[in-house]
């Protein structure tokens, strides 16, 4: 389906280039517009040139995905939306923003019961290979490929990330043993990361995004909370 898709975008981006191409050679438009439009623009579609253009587009987003600029997966994302997964955490992050903590809460439970088994495989994995914990901040250019490596590691990050979307609604509705519990939880996700690519559009690495660590976030604040279980 996903190869389908590109394949639909490339032949409409060439047949873009050749609409352009079209109104800025100005002698090659005649009296009546329309029809000279479109009989000009189905012998240009019917060239070899337009289908080498196709083909071009076309491994021009099937090879990006393999790259840390993912085009390929920008249109698929487009025409398909978010997977599933990262969707569900968009979802909790909104209803966080929107102050609909609640909503937030089991929105982020939909995470958490999916994901948690593939996440702790995943934290386990990590630790097991001595793995070296990622650097909070910016990703420089040289250092695009390796975020590739942290970005892979999907059921990790969206699980500590849901956990602790819990915890900070739980502490605003004044739950504060299960905030506590909740940033516990997040606190043993030591090598999850969350992406923030500030806007850009384009799926991947960002010259503008940064990684930031839900656990180092929240660490010190489960050992700080003070939690009274007559509280909840």
């Amino acid at each position: 389906m996903g190869l389908f898709i590109e394949f639909l975008m490339a032949v409409l981006a060439a047949v873009i280039v050749e609409i352009v191409k079209i109104f800025l050679d100005k002698h090659t438009l005649e009296r009546p517009w329309v029809k000279t439009f479109l009989r000009l623009l189905k012998d240009r579609l019917l060239r070899k040139r337009t289908l080498l253009y196709v083909a071009a587009i076309l491994l021009v987003l099937v090879l990006s995905d393999l790259t840390p600029i993912r085009l390929g997966e920008t249109v698929r994302v487009m025409v398909l939306g978010l997977p599933r997964q990262e969707q569900l955490v968009n979802d909790a992050l909104k209803e966080f923003d929107r102050g609909n903590f609640q909503n937030a809460i089991d929105r982020s439970r939909t995470v958490i019961s999916e994901y948690s088994p593939a996440a702790g495989r995943e934290e386990h994995q990590l630790e097991s290979q001595g793995e070296s914990n990622w650097t909070e901040g910016k990703v420089p250019l040289g250092k695009a490929w390796e975020a590739m490596t942290v970005f892979s590691h999907g059921s990790l990050n969206s699980v500590a990330l849901a956990w602790w979307i819990t915890g900070r609604a739980q502490e605003s509705l004044g739950r504060t043993c299960d905030a506590k519990r909740a940033y516990e939880a997040t606190a043993g996700y030591s090598r999850a990361w969350t992406w923030d690519p500030q806007f850009w559009p384009i799926r991947g690495w960002s010259p503008f995004g940064w990684f930031w660590s839900p656990s180092d976030d929240v660490r010190e604040k489960a050992k700080s909370l003070a939690c009274q279980e007559s509280q909840n």
